[in-house]
């Protein structure tokens, strides 16, 4: 179907929710806004029901879904965990890769570069990992972090060109390798790490632009005597012009973190889904992140022995659902942490908003932001109710 409209949306724009317009696709892109009198004579409507329609979801920060890893380089496991995460709105993502040698790392890079998606768009590749501080590990295999060498950052750039790069600054080499992966074309974020005060600071001052998961493998305020001293986290917290990453799974953040975090980052705050390939499967199941043995534990990714998550279970619409309560938002605030700032934060100026000339990447979303339709380039790929069957009219 090369043009249609989605009519009896509530139409979810920047700022405010619209009932009474139409979303027209023509060629797999947006055409139009347009209200229901000034719809052509005869063009095909499809009735979303009420439904929240929005840009799609963008997931920036995901490892996997349904038993399968990115890090894994195989087209069959790549298709199932893009299939799992239209399931839930998400019409793109950037692939997560944990911990792992450089030559694996420098492989996967270079498969998902020829990769090619049959549905939800694949935007790019995030390291996260090996250069981390070994103090803020989390779920990554300490025994494979390293220093961040040139040669090293070279080789991964030469590889595949990774999207972003998530870093510790203050290990040595670490400022050298941020300003060599932002130049080159990686957005470089802060994250397993120690860096505060002028560590920080001269990680932005190299090209650092970005904050991964707050609260998750950051440092945090400690005392020097009667001195307090800011750690990463609180850093991130006072930035200025730095985009940041929450997990909103009702697990990793309880809601008072969630609400300073909006509060402190309005605009730029992001909610990412963190996923791994245990999202889909049931409490009690193992998977591998990485190098490491993980399980499906109480509804989220756990180490075996309990000391720290290993990433979430949850899909990004269902994030959605928890942030708004938590923190108290509007549809269209919480609608864009996951459509227009991560659009910005990748600079993708043809995606994250409903506007003519952007892809029509869209969801469909229930009163609680359920994902029950998600449509990239104009074609359905989900659709839980027959909203693209039944309920076609014309006139």
């Amino acid at each position: 179907m090369s043009r249609y409209a989605l009519v009896g949306a509530r139409v979810v724009l920047a700022r405010s929710v619209d009932a009474d317009v139409a979303v027209l696709v023509r060629d797999g892109m947006i055409e139009a806004l347009a209200p229901y009198s000034q719809l052509p004579p005869g063009l095909t409507r499809l009735d979303a029901g009420g439904r929240y329609l929005t840009p799609g979801l963008i997931d920036l920060h995901t490892h996997g879904a349904a038993g399968h890893g990115f890090d894994t380089p195989d087209a069959a496991g790549y298709d199932a965990v893009l299939a799992a995460h239209a399931r839930s709105g998400v019409t793109a993502v950037q692939a997560s890769l944990a911990t792992s040698e450089l030559s694996h790392l420098a492989g996967c890079l270079s498969f998902a570069a020829g990769y090619r998606s049959p549905g939800v768009r694949l935007i790019g590749v995030h390291l996260e990992g090996p250069f981390l501080a070994p103090e803020q590990a989390g779920a990554h295999d300490p025994a494979l972090l390293r220093h961040p060498r040139p040669e090293d950052v070279k080789a991964l750039l030469r590889a595949g060109a990774p999207t972003m790069v998530t870093l510790a600054p203050e290990l040595p080499g670490g400022i050298a390798a941020t300003r060599a992966f932002a130049e080159g074309g990686a957005i470089v974020a802060i994250g397993h790490s120690q860096a505060a005060g002028a560590e920080f600071a001269a990680a932005v001052a190299a090209g650092a632009t970005h904050l991964t998961h707050l609260w998750s493998g950051q440092s945090a305020l400690r005392r020097e005597g009667p001195w307090r001293v800011p750690g990463l986290l609180e850093e991130s917290l006072a930035s200025t012009g730095l985009t940041a990453e929450v997990i909103a799974d009702d697990r990793h953040l309880p809601p008072e973190l969630l609400r300073i975090a909006y509060r402190c980052l309005r605009g730029r705050l992001t909610v990412v889904s963190d996923s791994t390939p245990g999202l889909g499967l049931a409490d009690g199941t193992p998977y591998r992140l990485g190098n490491l043995c993980c399980v499906v534990e109480d509804g989220v990714g756990m180490l075996p022995d309990r000391t720290a998550f290993a990433g979430s279970t949850t899909g990004l619409d269902r994030m959605l659902g928890h942030l708004r309560g938590a923190a108290g938002l509007s549809v269209p605030e919480t609608v864009a942490t996951a459509t227009r700032v991560p659009a910005a934060v990748l600079g993708l100026r043809r995606q994250g908003t409903l506007r003519p000339g952007c892809h029509a990447d869209l969801a469909l979303l229930d009163d609680d932001l359920t994902a029950r339709a998600t449509i990239v380039g104009g074609r359905w790929l989900m659709d839980l109710d027959g909203v693209a069957g039944d309920r076609v009219l014309t006139g």
